[in-house]
């Protein structure tokens, strides 16, 4: 289970033209839950505030207010002990090139305090799934985008985690593997984990996503089934939608 409750984030930055300090909103009182064997589509563009949503579910970020819980564990009461339960893939591929593979998730198994055996298990069996069990132990230094996103995914996954945050997972993917992708989100749903993915590949939400809600301006929009979202906006597609906040944002400022 995952549950925002009213969330917001703000950042202090400085104006590159004034030099000037200015806040913005980032996360404007966001409020969404994910239960257990449910997938949610976190969509929305970029600066939106959308993978600051997904960094503080992961911990990675605290929220200036609100509650985020996940499996009834407080975020920020509770850090450490929420980050034990959640698998978090960023946009970030930065993998260590002169480890292998299994190099890689065998030292990850030790961070995250799983047996070393059930961690080369682990392991090993998410690499088969992933097509990348041939290049376990190959270095890394030379793989594609492609490959590394597999090992990026296989790590997330390693300490086997109740609650699952995948951000854009299909990204440097060929169709094949992509396949593979989507139909492991479909597994977890159906082990009962809670996930969210982010993506912009419009079809992937239509296909595995239960319900979808779509960040604008630090902001939630819709949090319901797609075909819903689609007849509450009179649109055909979940890009009309996109189109039609970006028109009301411009025409609020």
């Amino acid at each position: 289970m995952i549950q925002l409750t009213d969330v917001h984030k703000t950042f202090t930055v400085k104006d590159k033209r004034t030099h000037l300090k200015k806040r913005i909103e980032a996360v404007r009182g966001i409020s969404l839950t994910v239960k257990p064997g449910e997938i949610y589509g976190l969509l929305g563009p970029n600066g939106a505030g959308k993978s600051t949503t997904l960094r503080m579910i992961a911990g990675l970020m605290q929220a200036d207010q609100g509650q985020i819980q996940v499996c009834g564990i407080d975020t920020l009461e509770k850090p450490e002990k929420a980050r034990s339960v959640v698998g978090y893939l960023s946009t970030d591929l930065n993998v260590y090139g002169r480890f292998t593979p299994r190099e890689l998730l065998r030292l990850f198994g030790e961070f995250q305090g799983v047996d070393a055996k059930v961690a080369e298990r682990r392991g090993l069996h998410l690499l088969e799934k992933l097509q990348l069990l041939d290049f376990a132990d190959v270095k890394m230094e030379g793989f594609s985008s492609g490959q590394k996103q597999k090992v990026s995914i296989a790590r997330a996954l390693l300490h086997d985690p109740k609650v699952v945050i995948f951000d854009e997972p299909t990204t440097g993917l060929d169709v094949l593997t992509a396949k593979t992708v989507l139909d492991l989100l479909r597994v977890m749903r159906a082990e009962g984990r809670s996930v969210i993915v982010s993506t912009h590949v419009m079809p992937l939400v239509d296909e595995i996503c239960d319900r979808v809600g779509i960040i604008f301006d630090g902001e939630l929009h819709g949090d319901a089934p797609p075909k819903q979202i689609l007849e509450t906006w009179n649109a055909k597609t979940l890009d009309e939608v996109f189109f039609q906040l970006a028109a009301r944002s411009a025409a609020e400022v």
